[in-house]
């Protein structure tokens, strides 16, 4: 199976069918077809949900995000953790024990960009992560 048909499944099986193929062309746009590769494999990764559910994976990966500094993809995988369900008080109580190891200043920061990442994907839902899944061609042309 190539990369891109794990890419195409996992995303269109989590968001919506569609999903996958707009991840796709966000993902085209990296000049490296290395790194777009890289990419897909990931997602076949998070497609065996075998020890780690969905919820569980972005999670995990919105803490460790926001611990190194990447609150703009970890904000993403918080708006994907409501997608599924995750109630905000349980990412907000990941974000808090953050505290015991990178620091109270750091987890509270964390907590803060999670807050506005919740915000807007109540204010917007799926559309507030265009920047993951974005337009195709068609649907910019009905705007």
């Amino acid at each position: 199976m190539a990369s891109s048909d794990a890419t195409l499944r996992y995303l269109d099986g989590l968001f919506g069918e569609g999903a996958g193929a707009r991840h796709t062309a966000f993902l085209e746009r990296l000049e490296s077809p290395t790194l777009r590769e890289e990419l897909h494999r990931y997602h076949a990764i998070e497609a065996d949900s075998t020890q780690l559910t969905p919820a569980e994976n972005y999670l995990l990966g919105a803490c460790v995000l926001y611990a190194t500094g990447r609150s703009a993809t970890a904000g993403m995988f918080v708006k994907t953790l409501l997608h599924l369900g995750v109630p905000k008080a349980k990412i907000l109580e990941a974000l808090a024990r953050l505290s015991m190891w990178v620091g109270g200043v750091a987890a509270a920061e964390a907590s803060q960009q999670a807050q506005r990442a919740i915000a807007e994907w109540e204010q917007r839902g799926l559309a507030s992560m265009e920047a993951w899944f974005p337009p195709t061609d068609g649907e910019r042309a009905r705007r």
